[in-house]
């Protein structure tokens, strides 16, 4: 999908079904492309399995409009001990350049905070890469507030390391 600006379309957003299989794996490859992330991974199996099956054990809820999918996000169960509070983390929120600041990302927000509040949480948690001040002035807009932090990630090889026993 091209970056160029092209007429808002009406949209609703809903939980992803298995219909929205293939939309929603280039959805997710293309926020892998922009995020700078690998994109061979991300397979229809994997996407119906875990995320609109559930297997991963969050939400997905994808915005539709005009016969496609405009955009997508993902939450997953948290807990903050410091609060003693439950909530989701976000971990994708993503939109069709083409469509974006039209209101389908706060859209999406929205359907998670209502989640949220139906599961008896009262935070989302929202994370996004340092240079993508996009998502900083959406998050914001929203009365988020920001902290600096800095994430890591023990993965593949080291993670099984270190669930042998054994460190890095």
């Amino acid at each position: 999908m091209s970056g160029e600006a092209e007429a808002p379309i009406a949209y609703a957003v809903r939980p992803a079904e298995p219909r929205d299989v293939a939309a929603l794996t280039a959805l997710i490859r293309a926020l892998n492309i922009q995020q700078g992330d690998p994109t061979d991974r991300v397979t229809p199996e994997r996407v119906l399995a875990d995320l609109i099956e559930g297997g991963a054990g969050g939400a997905c809820h994808v915005a539709e409009g005009g016969g496609r999918l405009l955009g997508y996000g993902t939450a997953f169960r948290t807990y903050e001990t410091g609060f003693a509070a439950r909530g989701r983390y976000v971990g994708d929120l993503y939109v069709v350049a083409s469509q974006r600041r039209r209101g389908i990302a706060r859209a999406i927000l929205s359907s998670f905070a209502r989640l949220v509040r139906a599961e008896g949480g009262d935070h989302l948690w929202l994370t996004a890469k340092t240079w993508n001040v996009g998502a900083h002035a959406l998050y914001r807009s929203h009365g988020a507030l920001g902290e600096q932090v800095l994430a890591f990630a023990i993965v593949e090889d080291r993670l099984a390391k270190l669930a042998a026993g054994h460190g890095g």
